[in-house]
């Protein structure tokens, strides 16, 4: 999956996985049932995928089962192959279902929270932020000291995913004047390993993906949030969603995130993962 440009395009304790699941409940029905369906984005590290013997793991993962933990029901998990939107993710896995029946989640987690996307999408409900992810830059200072784009990149290679919010805005950036530098990878890992090997001098992409694969290249790379003129969205909460008449289940939910932010269960979640934890507000 990328990192969510669909998103910003709109805006701008057992543990198993489903291959179908039921209609998204609300709570008297989840937790009669005795578990808690939540989905998750497929193969999207550091949140959830799958390792050799198919069991998940990652933030999201870890999510899940705490959340169902002080629901006081097990977990079980929906796997979500991105669509060309989070507004159709939205519709196939939490309120409608996908036309090959792969069943919806009684909450789905990583949706962006933002208000006009939420009035377009009326049929879930988004709630619950429990981060703020931003965009970043990682570069190589033996190939590259600059602490500006421009500076940086304008004789230099930077690697992105493609098509992404990095992607897009360098290709643009600065009357596209870096377009000639923009290396693209199927993913943030490879540009990442690209950098440890001197192909790129540096890498851009959202902070919990370039974080996660850095930790594959320990060493000498340094991070930071560099500006990005012209950029509106430099970055966007992550919340979750459940389906419209399920107000109770996220009303039971909300609290339990709210504590977990309050009370630095969070920032140990990602510290456990090796990512810098950002409060889902500004303050």
């Amino acid at each position: 999956m990328t990192d969510l440009i669909r998103v910003l395009a709109v805006l701008l304790a057992g543990q198993c996985v489903l291959a179908g699941a039921a209609a998204a409940r609300p709570l008297d029905q989840v937790t009669g049932s005795g578990h808690l369906v939540v989905g998750v984005y497929r193969d999207y590290e550091p949140f959830s995928s799958a390792d050799g013997d198919k069991a998940l793991h990652g933030l999201d993962i870890d999510l899940g089962r705490m959340i169902a933990k002080r629901l006081h029901v097990d977990v079980q998990y929906l796997q979500i192959t991105a669509g060309e939107s989070v507004s159709d993710d939205l519709r196939n896995f939490v309120w409608k279902g996908h036309y090959l029946g792969y069943g919806v989640a009684d909450v789905m987690l990583h949706v962006p929270v933002d208000r006009e996307f939420s009035l377009k999408n009326d049929n879930a409900y988004i709630f619950a932020p429990y981060f703020r992810e931003q965009l970043m830059v990682a570069i190589d200072p033996q190939q590259t000291s600059s602490a500006d784009l421009i500076s940086a990149f304008g004789e230099h290679k930077v690697g992105v995913e493609g098509d992404t919010l990095a992607d897009s805005y360098l290709m643009g950036a600065f009357g596209g004047q870096l377009r000639n530098n923009v290396t693209h990878f199927h993913d943030i890992d490879a540009a990442v390993a690209a950098m440890a090997n001197g192909e790129v001098a540096g890498v851009m992409g959202p902070r919990s993906q370039v974080e996660a694969a850095m930790r594959a290249h320990p060493g000498h790379y340094k991070a930071s949030a560099m500006a990005t003129p012209g950029l509106m969205i430099r970055s966007w909460p992550i919340g979750m969603a459940v389906k419209v008449n399920a107000h109770d289940l996220a009303n039971a939910i909300d609290p339990i995130i709210q504590k977990m932010i309050k009370d630095g269960s969070f920032k140990k979640l990602f510290a456990k993962y090796g990512l810098s934890y950002l409060p889902p507000t500004n303050d």
